[in-house]
């Protein structure tokens, strides 16, 4: 039976569904379900493929494959730092594949409300950061750059495939302000819900724009 997309993004439902419950619950088959959960969506834009942005889904392909990693090290208190790279890597390859798709775009208005909400986090969170004052300072810079870029394509009416993409770099800015609430400032009882609900949303509307 072919494999239709409405199945597989059934699969990617129900694997994300168990993931978050037992990650709830505490249980250890988690370290295998988040993985295996981001694997699914990293597949999706070459499972359903389309011709003319085939090089584009390559770059947004290495990014999720640098979001895999990162998930595999967060799933450890103790590789945060590496978890913190990988993911920064991961939005670079998107931002490159967002400006290669269409220029640099400058978008003043995108800018400054991604710079005003940036601005804020950072101060909420940074008496807490110590030593990783400047690893999560440049983390947010590029994250917001790519945000920025991200919602510049969404909005290029000429452009096709792309409308949700603004939401989807929004998601994943949100579930990273999550993360840093959570760690950084004040932890709350579903912050594992939250986080990995947004996450793989976001993901996922970013992996969409590369396929059918």
């Amino acid at each position: 039976m072919r494999l239709t997309q409405s199945y597989f993004l059934l699969l990617i439902l129900a694997t994300a569904l168990v993931a978050v419950m037992v990650d709830y619950f505490d249980l250890k088959v988690f370290v295998v379900l988040k993985p295996l959960t981001t694997i699914l969506i990293l597949l999706y834009p070459f499972i359903f493929k389309t011709p003319d942005l085939q090089n584009y889904a390559k770059w947004i392909g290495v990014g999720l494959l640098f979001c895999l990693m990162g998930d595999s090290f967060l799933l450890f208190d103790s590789y945060f730092v590496w978890g913190l790279a990988s993911f920064l890597i991961g939005h670079l390859f998107f931002l490159f594949a967002f400006v290669q798709r269409q220029g640099w775009q400058w978008q003043p208005f995108i800018l400054l409300v991604l710079g005003l909400f940036g601005t804020t986090v950072f101060m909420v969170i940074s008496k807490s950061l110590e030593m990783l004052f400047y690893p999560v300072l440049v983390y947010l810079l590029v994250i917001l750059t790519m945000s920025w870029q991200g919602w510049a394509l969404a909005l290029n009416p000429n452009e096709k495939n792309v409308r949700l993409l603004g939401w989807g770099v929004s998601l994943f800015l949100f579930s990273d302000t999550l993360i840093a609430i959570d760690k950084f400032y004040s932890s709350f009882s579903v912050a594992g819900i939250l986080i990995l609900t947004t996450y793989w949303t976001a993901i996922f509307l970013i992996a969409k724009t590369a396929s059918k």
